[in-house]
């Protein structure tokens, strides 16, 4: 019988492969539900981690339209998390599961071999994301809806400006702290990338956003709390390692309960939205501070600042 020699030029081994385990990450936007998105792969050894995340974000505007940017922000928060408790627990991130944001889970940890940990986790992400395309750095579709919601949530209320000024009345000093676009009194707030979120004071003991709540238009002016809500939290998740403890507030100034143009129906609805607010911003180890006037914020601000 003939012996048949296997050139393994012409049959080429995984010599120089690796072996890892991978596991998926999924974001549930709503708690209890069976809907979730695969937003990430991680794939991980005994020598390092790659961590592949999501970067067709802008798609679930298709499920949430205008109110999708709170998601995408969740989602990037977790990202940026996971990669930085990868690095410092390895495996025990994903045994020991601690997410910087509600809604991120994990799937089963399974076995894989590949020409490495990026390889693996890429191919498993292209495989099993419809959030994801394989080999795209972000594109002007994503910055651009991001511009366009920042846009948005920036203009037409006047109250950041308001505290803006009063505490620049008060301390000269203290103008720095705040937003280029609230210093300069900008009529609409620049636009920004979706890496950057929007803060409106940012001291050395306080950081702080500014937002409405209108008994008027109590659905528009509540969603775009909670987009400050995630700016904040942004911030909060980045400075985790930082020396300096500061504060992180989302300040609202919320008609008085004596008001007499808001009627009681109305400020029923005002107190549901400011515990539901509460209880995310808790969430998230937030501050959530609702005051009447911007003289109160402001004299908070200060106050505040210069504990």
């Amino acid at each position: 019988m003939m012996e048949i020699s296997l050139d393994t030029k012409v049959f080429p081994q995984l010599r120089d492969g690796v072996r890892a385990q991978w596991v998926p990450v999924f974001f549930e936007p709503i708690s209890g539900s069976y809907e979730r998105f695969v937003v990430g792969v991680a794939a991980f050894n005994d020598q390092s981690f790659h961590l592949e995340w999501a970067n067709e974000l802008e798609r679930l505007t298709c499920f949430y339209g205008s109110n999708a940017r709170g998601a995408i922000s969740a989602i990037q928060i977790a990202g940026e998390y996971l990669q930085e408790d990868l690095a410092k627990r390895a495996g025990r991130a994903i045994a020991e599961p601690d997410p910087a944001v509600s809604g991120i889970a994990f799937g089963d940890t399974r076995e894989a071999e590949g020409n490495s940990l990026e390889g693996i986790a890429k191919s498993w992400m292209a495989a099993l994301s419809s959030l994801y395309q394989s080999g795209m750095a972000q594109d002007s579709r994503s910055r651009e809806f991001v511009e366009v919601a920042a846009e948005t949530e920036g203009s037409g209320d006047r109250l950041p400006f308001l505290v803006c000024d009063y505490v620049k009345s008060k301390r000269v000093g203290f103008a720095d702290f705040f937003s280029a676009d609230l210093r300069e009194n900008r009529q609409r707030r620049a636009k920004r990338n979706s890496q950057e979120p929007v803060i409106d004071f940012s001291g050395s003991r306080l950081v702080a956003n500014f937002g409405t709540l209108k008994a008027s238009s109590l659905p528009r002016s509540f969603e775009l709390v909670k987009l400050r809500l995630w700016d904040l939290n942004t911030v909060q998740v980045r400075d985790h390692n930082s020396i300096a403890a500061r504060n992180y507030e989302m300040i609202l100034q919320r008609p008085a309960k004596d008001d007499p143009q808001v009627s009681d129906k109305q400020q029923r609805r005002l107190e549901e939205a400011l515990k539901e607010l509460e209880e995310q911003a808790d969430e998230k180890q937030l501050r959530l501070r609702p005051l009447e006037t911007y003289q109160q914020i402001g004299d908070h601000v200060l106050k505040a600042e210069a504990a």
